[in-house]
């Protein structure tokens, strides 16, 4: 096993500066596909159309000199196999179709024999410096004082393979310019100097500056983290403002260690256990590691300060263990272990990176909240490019890592799903980049570290919030009401966090095999007194009366008042564990649909540009589904879950519901709040013209007397 986020240096990657965002050769769902013969630039879409092909007005290319090398369409082995033999050194990739090219081994009659070859253009200054250099709004009183100079603390990126003596010399020759570091960065130097703003486009002329920009200005914070999860408006955290801090709540946490003599858990008044205010059983022997206090710190960590040893969940409380030997037995036992010690949700930022497969261990995950759906299990998932084991459980909610402030809307670590048997992982994200946590063998130091491991308790804290809010009765009115207080299962706390997330800016798709389903936003799924956005949940544990079997359905019929907001319902079940020797996970299949008056029918996890499309075919394999109406129709609507297929016991599942939605009766048929005659008479009309949408209760496809033996059931309860 390896620990998630292990590698703690801090991996700067400093940008070429040629692409912000979603560039069009990587970008789906609505935005356009790539363009040959255009350039996606930072400073702009750069039309080559517009330019001279210096192939045709050269007589030779300059040996020191970057040219754009554009294509018709994307690059192939038997293209780059061309370009070579024409003496061409393709370098850095623009979007779209397009390379810096050193060609001074090649000459402008070769590449006009080259077809697929668009034309050979020269490199503008003014595409090679940033248009806010210096200008942006800066946290250090340092960089605004400089900026308030007119001066900028600047990243230079010379081409890839390019020497720096040259460019150094140059940069220490210009008036204002001071030197402090230059460095490889796989490939290609970077130099970090202070300069006028004014001399940007001087440094931008250099022929081996690819290009100018500011250098990044890291703010180390995990107190930003707070926020961010919940609103991601600076500052606003309105769980915390409703009392919703995790309070009665336990997270159990495996790791390689902690500290519990650090601030943010120490209690000079009570050894660990019962009594302690943070800690109340550590299992295993004692050591001050790294990871495991980062770790505990950024999930429910407190000393009663708003800083960084203060974590998500810091109302909540905790029981630790070590990670665990790859056995099934080992694996099960220590969640259960936790379980026993009053933890519901488990936090593990650790995996195994040799392998994909869906192996004992992934069974236990399953298997584990299969037989105890009232807990959720969360991983992180590898740092490397690809997912592994055993974020690929099922049951899990996998974790990759965002940025943070000022970078949550971007990828910052964490591969790329989906599982071997094709089923979408990882499923959410939170930012796990430069996370400022507790410090162990400090008594209250905190320290940045970076990686999913990071990630993973942040989701756990605001599992703990997601928790706590059903516990203590906040649903359905938005604030405590004792009476409403109910346990919710894992499954309702993961369709919740699925619920709230947003699509982040730079992963190409939504939902997409980076992001999943995206960050972490509470704000978007908890309804709290006064919110526009409304929320409606349904719980069925497994092996109950109400868990579903083979061909059985549960609808909810439900009103859109209004396409101010985005419809959006998730569905999840703790599916039955797989056998180790199976090729496919999956067992029990349900699938969600909804329904709308205007004869519409989607379904889960069919999905065009971010939308949820009508019609397509039922997914079969992933047991969490969505279907998101960016752009709803104000009417009725019907969500259905229906068991297509219960292989193992009966299925529980739990269904999340989110938008300026209205829950109806299934016997309001009129949808006007009310169950009386119109709607006897609205039923009998839908049910003698075979409308399924208001007349199919059992939501078989057919209206039948079972239907109708169904509504007056409905009708006669009131409900």
């Amino acid at each position: 096993m390896s620990a998630r986020g292990r590698s703690f240096g801090l991996i700067l990657v400093l940008s070429a500066g040629l692409v912000v965002g979603v560039s069009p050769s990587q970008a789906q769902d609505g935005v356009r596909g790539p363009v040959s013969g255009v350039l996606e630039l930072r400073a702009g879409s750069i039309d080559l159309a517009q330019r001279p092909d210096l192939r045709q007005t050269l007589e030779r290319f300059e040996a020191d000199t970057a040219y754009v090398v554009s294509l018709e369409g994307p690059i192939t082995p038997a293209r780059r196999s061309a370009l070579e033999n024409a003496g061409v050194v393709l370098r850095e990739y623009l979007p779209a179709h397009a390379y810096i090219a050193w060609l001074g081994g090649s000459t402008p009659e070769g590449l006009r024999k080259l077809d697929f070859v668009r034309g050979v253009y020269s490199v503008e200054s003014s595409w090679k410096l940033a248009a806010d250099l210096g200008a942006r709004e800066y946290q250090s009183e340092d960089r605004r004082a400089l900026a308030a100079r007119g001066e900028a603390l600047a990243s230079i990126t010379l081409y890839e393979g390019r020497e720096p003596a040259r460019a150094l010399a140059a940069l220490r020759g210009m008036a204002g310019v001071t030197v402090h570091d230059w460095a490889d960065e796989g490939g290609s130097w970077t130099i970090t100097a202070t300069m006028p703003v004014a001399a940007g486009a001087e440094v931008a002329n250099l022929s081996d500056v690819m290009f100018v920009d500011d250098a990044p200005e890291f703010t180390l914070r995990n107190n930003t983290v707070r926020w961010i999860v919940q609103s991601n408006v600076a500052n606003s955290t309105p769980m915390y403002t409703a009392g919703l801090t995790g309070g009665g709540q336990i997270i159990g946490i495996i790791d390689g260690g902690f500290d519990p003599n650090h601030c943010s858990f120490v209690d000079p008044s009570n050894p660990i256990g019962p009594n302690h205010r943070k800690v109340l059983a550590h299992n295993g022997g004692f050591w001050a590691d790294s990871h495991g206090t980062h770790v505990s710190g950024t999930a429910v960590g407190d000393n009663g300060a708003n800083d960084d040893t203060r974590g998500i969940a810091y109302g909540a409380k905790m029981v630790f263990h070590s990670i665990p030997s790859m056995t099934e037995s080992q694996m099960f036992n220590r969640f259960n272990l936790h379980r026993g010690q009053g933890a519901a949700i488990h936090t593990n930022s650790w995996g195994n990176d040799s392998t994909t497969a869906y192996d004992g261990a992934c069974r236990s995950i399953d298997n584990f909240s299969w037989q105890y759906d009232d807990n959720l299990v969360i991983f992180a998932i590898t740092n490397g490019s690809l997912l592994k084991n055993p974020e690929n459980a099922k049951n899990c909610l996998a974790v990759a890592a965002s940025g943070d402030t000022g970078s949550q809307g971007s990828m910052c670590s964490g591969g790329a799903g989906p599982t071997n048997d094709g089923r979408r992982k990882p499923e959410v994200t939170a930012p796990g980049c430069s996370t400022r946590s507790s410090q162990a063998s400090s008594s209250c130091g905190v320290i940045s570290l970076t990686g999913t491991s990071m990630a993973a308790p942040a989701v756990a804290g605001a599992a703990a919030l997601v928790r706590q809010y059903f516990t203590n009765g906040y649903y359905p009115s938005g604030v405590a009401t004792a009476e409403d207080a109910f346990t919710p299962s894992g499954a309702l706390i993961k369709a919740c966090l699925i619920n709230s997330a947003v699509d982040m800016a730079n992963v190409t798709g939504y939902p997409a095999a980076r992001e999943g389903w995206g960050r972490v936003l509470l704000d978007n799924a908890l309804y709290l007194t006064g919110d526009a956005r409304k929320l409606v949940v349904h719980d069925v544990r497994n092996g109950t009366d109400d868990a579903l079997s083979t061909g059985g359905s549960w609808m909810q019929r439900f009103r859109i008042n209004s396409g101010a907001a985005t419809v959006e319902a998730t569905l999840v079940w703790h599916d039955a564990p797989a056998a180790v020797n199976a090729s496919s996970a999956a067992i029990n299949n349900l699938n969600l649909s909804v329904a709308t008056s205007a004869a519409d029918v989607y379904l889960g996890n069919n999905f065009t540009n971010g939308s949820s499309r009508s019609g397509g075919s039922p997914d079969a394999i992933n047991n969490t589904e969505q279907v998101l109406l960016t752009s709803p129709s104000a009417g009725i609507a019907v969500l259905r879950v229906s068991a297509a297929a219960v292989n193992v016991g009966s299925q529980g599942f739990a269904v999340c519901l989110t938008g300026d939605v209205t829950p109806l009766c299934p016997a309001d048929i009129d949808g006007d709040g009310f169950i009386d005659f119109f709607d006897f008479d609205a039923f009998v009309s839908a049910f003698e013209s075979g409308d399924t949408f208001a007349a199919d209760f059992d939501g078989d496809g057919f209206v039948d007397f079972i239907d109708f033996d169904a509504f007056v059931s409905a009708y006669e309860s009131g409900c």
